[in-house]
């Protein structure tokens, strides 16, 4: 006599197929999300290795910021070939067919490379609080444009020498960052497109990657929160402030001061050596109440 599964039994395989499913599938999610970030963090040390090569071309010097739509990689593109790496598996970026333009003399631009994904997923190390310097670029500083350009004025960072790097192995060449369209990692750009408004929001489950100017790459735990002046009011930054303190100064004693560039940010931060800033930003930014608004100068509670 042939013998069916009873409704109770069915019902009860249903159920730990449920359970099962249930447990297995936050796992199977947590390990696509660590794929993708192992993924992002490889990228990272293949750009560093492009970075090495490049300033050994070219007189020890970092790859300079020269406005008007000129990325931190256009010159880094020669020795990466492909514009895929410049992606982080897990950046969502704005403006999908984003033209990166070449620039001349700091203004007048003429497009050469189009980013079929939306921009790039990471940003360059400028300094920590905008166009001050102290990083891998100088201050801003006014150019000239080209003779017979159609444009009138223009800007630029300069890059520095690798010899002008106290601490390579402990400054930030490049990494994760939301910045759009500058593609910095600095405290106050680097949340520019970001939506989020708590720690655990952050990339990677708030892990960010970053090459270093060693040409090594690490997955350095973040913070953020409210920056009343930065770009959409927020700011990022390394949540060790022993790493922070060197992540994004060339030389620590630096005065990143708002005088230093003909673009002044409007954070509340002083004029301060440029090894001082994160602490500075530490000391004095508390913890963010329930309420704390985007004019609000605080860390994000969780």
């Amino acid at each position: 006599m042939k013998r069916a599964f009873t409704l109770i039994e069915l019902l009860v395989v249903i159920a730990i197929i449920a359970i099962l499913a249930a447990i297995l599938f936050p796992v199977f999610a947590q390990a696509r999300a660590k794929a993708r970030a192992i993924s992002c963090l490889s990228n990272t040390k293949q750009i560093g290795t492009a970075l090495m090569m490049y300033m050994q071309d070219y007189d020890e010097t970092t790859p300079s910021g020269r406005g008007g739509g000129w990325e931190w990689w256009v010159e880094l593109m020669p020795y990466i070939k492909s514009v895929d790496l410049l992606y982080c598996p897990d950046a969502i970026r704005k403006n999908p067919n984003n033209m990166i333009a070449y620039n001349q003399g700091g203004a007048c631009t003429s497009a050469i490379y189009r980013m079929p994904k939306g921009r790039a997923g990471f940003g360059y190390n400028w300094g920590p609080i905008g166009w001050r310097g102290g990083g891998l670029l100088g201050a801003q500083i006014a150019v000239t444009p080209p003779v017979g350009a159609t444009c009138t004025s223009g800007s630029m960072l300069p890059g520095i020498t690798m010899a002008g790097i106290e601490s390579p192995a402990e400054m930030f060449s490049y990494g994760d960052s939301w910045d759009t369209p500058r593609a910095t990692i600095g405290i106050g750009f680097a949340g520019d497109d970001w939506a989020g408004t708590s720690n655990a929001a952050l990339r990677h489950q708030g892990v960010h990657n970053f090459g270093f100017m060693d040409g090594h790459a690490k997955a350095i735990k973040m913070r953020a929160g409210w920056m009343a002046g930065a770009f959409n009011n927020k700011f990022i930054l390394p949540a060790n402030p022993s790493v922070a303190r060197t992540a994004y100064c060339a030389n620590p004693n630096f005065v990143a001061a708002k005088s230093n560039t003909i673009s002044p940010d409007g954070t509340n931060i002083p004029d301060l050596p440029c090894g001082q800033i994160s602490d500075w930003i530490f000391a004095n930014y508390p913890t963010c109440p329930a309420n704390a608004a985007s004019g609000s100068n605080c860390f994000f509670a969780n």
